[in-house]
């Protein structure tokens, strides 16, 4: 369990005593409290996952661009805020640092009011963040592409989140087509989509939602469809807004397994959602069709984009998928045949047939992510 911001760890990574002892001076006149630790090089192993929120300030160069990667999996794993420093003028530098998922990139000597400015801004943005975590959080799942593993990242990503929770969470088929989730976990749903999104008001809803479907008496709940339902057929922007207000105050967290079509129903849901994943698998083609979808609809939407099915030797198509999309990666989930297709086969989520994969401590980071930081 995490502690409260207003009681955070500033680690400085700089071999530079004079930078160091500068930043410190700088930083007794922040409004935050904190406790210093100063360190030369650059060591992931000395940031402990200890509960702290933290100020992470490292000195970078073209000779240690080696640890922009490590900088990506400390931003995942938990509430690291990462403020890269640079005496070097270069702009590739510079992008570079701020794609790695650091809050900001400052470039040396310091600025004392640009500093100050900068970690005031970042602190005030994690202030809010904790000052909301009991707010209901809406998380839409979509992709242009069939096939890439997107209800199978829904499903397993939404009992992720549940088992290290234990807050209760819905799980929502907004699909129009055959319903995957009900044949996946293989499942009888109660009501369908359509129907719950239809009925549900204000007054009935205690009726209503105390019969969603409950996944192994876990806190996972789904709402779901039999077989050729369309999730949409029919729906007004008001059925959609309305239902998904009160589902908000009886769970913590909605997963919406949601397929791409220009309609009123998805604008809704992307509008009102607090993050979008968007799944793609190294398929050029499909990238290329998904950068027009996201630059048409999503835009100025908070989307994180996940490569599923990944292969390490698919690593050099990473760069070119990235350029395409004109957006990073967020995280790339391992392919693994026997287990993606065996979960269908037995009604059970990857943790269940087998918790010690890499998949799984995927799935784990990213129900990490969506816990700590959205």
């Amino acid at each position: 369990m995490y502690m409260n911001v207003n009681n955070i760890k500033v680690l400085i990574f700089d071999s530079d005593d004079i930078s160091k002892t500068l930043i410190e001076s700088y930083l007794k006149e922040a409004t935050f409290s904190f406790e210093i630790q100063r360190y030369s090089e650059f060591d992931k192993s000395l940031i402990e996952d200890d509960g702290f929120y933290k100020l992470i300030l490292i000195d970078i160069n073209r000779n240690n661009l080696n640890i922009l990667k490590e900088i990506r999996d400390l931003v995942i794993d938990s509430k690291n805020m990462i403020v890269l420093m640079s005496g070097e003028s270069n702009t590739d530098l510079y992008v570079k640092s701020l794609r790695s998922g650091a809050k900001d990139f400052l470039r040396k000597p310091l600025v004392k009011a640009d500093f100050l400015n900068s970690v005031q801004n970042i602190y005030k943005k994690e202030l809010l963040i904790e000052e909301n975590k009991d707010r209901s959080k809406l998380i839409s799942i979509t992709s242009y592409e069939k096939g890439c593993g997107k209800t199978f990242f829904a499903i397993n990503i939404a009992r992720e989140v549940a088992g290290l929770t234990r807050e209760k969470v819905l799980l929502i088929d907004f699909n129009n087509n055959l319903n995957n989730i009900s044949f996946s976990l293989d499942i009888e749903p109660v009501f369908d989509t359509n129907y719950f999104l239809r009925t549900v008001t204000e007054a009935n809803a205690p009726k209503y939602f105390s019969k969603i479907y409950n996944y192994k008496k876990s806190s996972l709940y789904i709402i779901s469809n039999g077989l050729y339902t369309s999730s949409k057929a029919g729906l007004q922007s008001d059925n959609v807004y309305t239902f998904f207000k009160i589902a908000k105050k009886y769970f913590k967290y909605i997963f919406v397994d949601i397929n791409l079509s220009l309609d009123i129903t998805n604008e809704v849901l992307f509008n009102n959602s607090d993050l979008i994943f968007y799944i793609i698998s190294t398929s050029m083609i499909a990238n290329d069709r998904s950068k027009r979808y996201i630059n048409s609809n999503l835009s100025h939407k908070k989307i994180r984009v996940l490569l599923n099915k990944y292969r390490t030797k698919d690593e050099n198509k990473i760069a070119d998928i990235e350029k395409t999309l004109g957006r990073d990666i967020f995280y790339k989930i391992p392919l693994n045949v026997s287990v993606m297709s065996s979960p269908a086969n037995k009604g059970k989520t990857i943790r269940e047939i087998n918790q010690g994969l890499d998949i799984v401590k995927s799935y784990n980071k990213i129900a990490r992510y969506i816990i700590n930081r959205v």
